[in-house]
């Protein structure tokens, strides 16, 4: 039982993050009213989003408890209220224009007084702040305290306004939930069997950019950038196009050759004398290649013959200029026959690559010389006047 609880402990907390972030996508989607906005997270409150006219601060509270209450007395409420309080004591907010939201996966308990700030609901200020403050005068909470202080702190006008502009969100959405109203807000944006494999994408930027907030290497996300970013990813979901998800060169050391020596490419590059960056750059390739067709078959971005078809064409275009190479080889040294094929390779995979794309708007040059070494891998071409014979 105790590694349960253990287990629940550890889950919620860094779901919690996850789901942030999640619903820091959705929010920014959802939006579209606001001129411009950007968003900030754990800033002013978890997540902030500000345009011109308006501020909105969310604090996101997520219970994988479904039973979970929000009650008068709720850590969840009353820590939400020493973050808001202690920002308009501070001056760090203005009280007037901004929205104050806490979402929250749990439900507002009935008789409680936080039912009249749910986001629907009609609401007096007066009678909300006595019963928050006959909450506090009956209270003996110390997780609270410091809540409690922070609401006291605030003047009688201060007090009204931040209830004013309380909206609370129970029973929101979940973690599962929120991915879905993600899917509603771009559900026009590509074909149905492509929309999963889009939002993933947008999820997997999205993150990374949180990242960079949440580093201080950035000081917010703007709306625009995230438009330009699914303008960008659904560009590359349409018919002649598809997504590059290993645009950057990943980092081959020194012993990735050594656990290359097998491959067949790499002895094959090998007998054309080609050294150690020449290896690893063809080792990149390789891997960037095999895995982004690996993904694109999972995927079903493209099908077999499409793939099939591509490598014909690559074959063809190695054949016509390797057979013109070798026919100009008969009677020369072993020497002579390396030095040729390394010039091949250089000339015409390396220095240049073939003008031959798996689709029209596909730009990346990593596949088609990666596909060629894939080739060379199976033995379907060389380098080496003689290849056939040495593999």
């Amino acid at each position: 039982m105790s590694r349960g609880l253990t287990d629940f402990s550890a889950q919620e907390p860094s779901l919690g993050y996850y789901y942030q972030l999640r619903f820091s996508l959705y929010l920014l989607l959802s939006n579209r009213e606001k001129i411009n906005p950007i968003i900030r997270i754990e800033n002013l409150d978890d997540v902030e989003i500000v345009d011109i006219n308006s501020v909105n601060l969310y604090q996101t509270k997520l219970h994988i408890n479904s039973i979970a209450n929000l009650s008068n007395l709720s850590s969840d409420f009353w820590k939400t209220i020493r973050v808001w309080s202690e920002n308009i004591a501070n001056g760090l907010v203005d009280v007037d224009n901004t929205i104050f939201t806490l979402v929250t996966t749990a439900k507002i308990s009935e008789e409680s007084f936080l039912e009249n700030l749910r986001s629907d609901g009609e609401r007096n200020s007066n009678t909300i702040r006595d019963a928050m403050l006959e909450a506090i005068s009956q209270s003996t909470s110390q997780t609270n305290a410091k809540g409690y202080a922070a609401f006291l702190a605030l003047t009688s006008d201060q007090q009204t306004k931040l209830i004013n502009n309380i909206y609370i969100i129970d029973s929101a959405i979940s973690i599962e939930t929120a991915l879905e109203s993600i899917k509603l807000e771009l559900k026009y944006a590509t074909v149905p069997q492509k929309l999963d494999s889009m939002i993933e994408r947008i999820e997997g930027w999205w993150f990374q950019k949180c990242i960079h907030l949440l580093t201080n290497n950035i000081d917010h996300i703007a709306g625009k950038e995230l438009q330009l970013k699914i303008d960008d990813i659904r560009d590359s979901f349409q018919s002649d196009n598809l997504p590059d998800d290993f645009s950057d060169p990943l980092s081959i050391e020194e012993e990735a050759i050594e656990n290359y020596e097998h491959r067949v490419f790499i002895k094959q590059l090998k007998a054309i004398a080609i050294k150690s960056n020449q290896l690893k750059n063809a080792i990149n390739d390789f891997r960037r290649a095999y895995e982004q067709r690996s993904r694109w078959i999972r995927e079903e971005l493209i099908n077999p013959s499409e793939e099939d078809l591509y490598e014909s064409r690559l074959y063809d275009h190695w054949n016509n200029i390797f057979s013109a190479m070798k026919d100009d080889c008969d009677g020369f040294t072993e020497e002579q026959l390396v030095s040729i094929g390394k010039d091949f390779y250089r000339k015409y995979y390396v220095d240049s690559v073939p003008s031959i794309k798996i689709r029209e708007k596909f730009q990346s040059e990593y596949m088609t010389r990666g596909s060629c070494q894939i080739l060379a891998d199976r033995k379907k071409i060389g380098w080496h006047p003689n290849f056939d014979e040495i593999c």
